[in-house]
């Protein structure tokens, strides 16, 4: 069964009334609540506190906040709610934009931080194909971090699938899983062009 908080928010995302400024707000509550969910991949420490009682209290926590890398721009606020279920993540961002011809991703923008060591959280709103997640961790894993978990809010199973056919040991974490891609590499029943539904449609050229 499924996180019925996080089904109602997808179900807001699919809703094609729903308007820009609430689109990005869902993807936002989306992220915080699956940064928490993958919270439970991450490396765990035991850290001790001394309460205003003067009582000692040991918790389970993290052991540090992953590093969030988004993929602009539908990943925008998506990687911004993941990063709000960590203290102190530091946030980094991918351009990466699919050829709508050949469907293969033409990548640019890069700004991450440094990432050696650390683990890794790549937050992508929807993860179709696969092809730019791929491109995305051959491009981060140059950087040789601990690990790199992948965030989608939906994914298409044959994109899961070739993600983690090439990646074995990938750990991918998807709101929701759509059975089928169209002849244009969308998802159904998807929800349309995830930046355009954030931002407004763009002008190319």
């Amino acid at each position: 069964m499924g996180n019925p908080i996080l089904e109602e928010l997808v179900l807001k995302l699919r809703d094609p009334g729903t308007n820009m400024r609430d689109f990005r707000e869902y993807l936002e509550r989306i992220g915080f609540l699956m940064g928490y969910e993958i919270s439970a991949e991450l490396e765990q420490v035991e850290k001790r506190v001394t309460t205003v009682l003067k009582e000692e209290a040991a918790h389970m926590t993290y052991k540090e906040s992953p590093i969030v890398i988004g993929v602009l721009r539908a990943g925008l606020p998506f990687a911004l709610g993941i990063s709000k279920a960590y203290s102190d993540s530091e946030i980094g961002f991918i351009a990466a934009e699919r050829d709508e011809l050949t469907l293969k991703p033409k990548m640019g923008y890069l700004g991450i931080p440094e990432i050696m060591g650390k683990e890794v959280i790549l937050a992508d709103t929807m993860i179709a194909t696969g092809g730019s997640v791929l491109a995305c961790l051959d491009i981060l894993e140059s950087h040789h971090p601990k690990r790199i978990i992948v965030a989608g809010v939906i994914g298409s199973a044959q994109g899961v699938r070739r993600i983690t056919s090439e990646r074995p040991d990938c750990i991918i974490h998807c709101a929701a899983i759509d059975a089928k891609l169209n002849n244009k590499g969308y998802i159904l029943p998807g929800l349309g062009d995830a930046g355009d539904r954030a931002y407004g449609a763009k002008k190319n050229g």
